[in-house]
This record gives C-alpha cells, structure tokens and sequence, in this order.
C-alpha cells in the first residue's frame, strides 16, 4: 500500500488599500515595510505600491498565523492612517521655519 505524503498548502491573503494621495500611501509604505513579522509565526509578508493603493501579501502555512497577522498589520495601518491624518502627510521646506534677517518685530 502507498504511502500518502501531505502536501500542505499555504493559506494566503491580499489586501489593497487606498490613501488619498500616492504621497500617502508612500508614507505608509515606508513606515509598514519596516515591521518584519516574526520568524516563529511562519509568515511570509510583502508590499508594494501601486500609485495611491498600497498592496500587502500575506503567505501562512496556517490560517490562525495568517489571521494573527492580519490582525496585527491593521493595528499599525490603523495607527499610521491616524498619523498622517493629523499631520498631512506633507513635506515640510527645507526653509520652514527660519527667519530672514530682513524679518522685523
């Protein structure tokens, strides 16, 4: 009788989320992308930029793993969001702030 080896597949997820400028989701790119997820929970995440919608793919052998990162992600997105919400998400100048010497009181 053969034996029958498993063959596990992995459980996967894709999340597109919109920002209201390419500027926005830049921003977020760049703070999320940092955050690597663990080693010990087995999953795989990815992102990219597709003009003002950040892509992200998630990869778990498990789905418990993938909910937990998931989850996880969206606690920081949340938190992103909010950031640039209160501060604009703009660049400031360069020249912001300082004072001309022709500047009078």
């Amino acid at each position: 009788m053969p034996q029958q080896v498993a063959v596990s597949k992995a459980n996967e997820s894709t999340l597109r989320v919109p920002f209201d400028t390419p500027r926005h989701a830049e921003i977020a790119y760049r703070v999320l992308s940092v955050d690597q997820e663990p080693r010990r929970n087995f999953v795989r995440k990815t992102l990219s930029l597709e003009e003002d919608v950040l892509v992200v793919h998630f990869s778990a052998d498990q789905v418990k793993s993938l909910r937990t990162a998931i989850t996880s992600f969206f606690e920081s997105l949340l938190l992103c969001q909010d950031t640039i919400k209160l501060f604009g998400g703009e660049e400031v100048p360069k020249d912001a702030g300082a004072q001309s010497s022709s500047d009078t009181a």
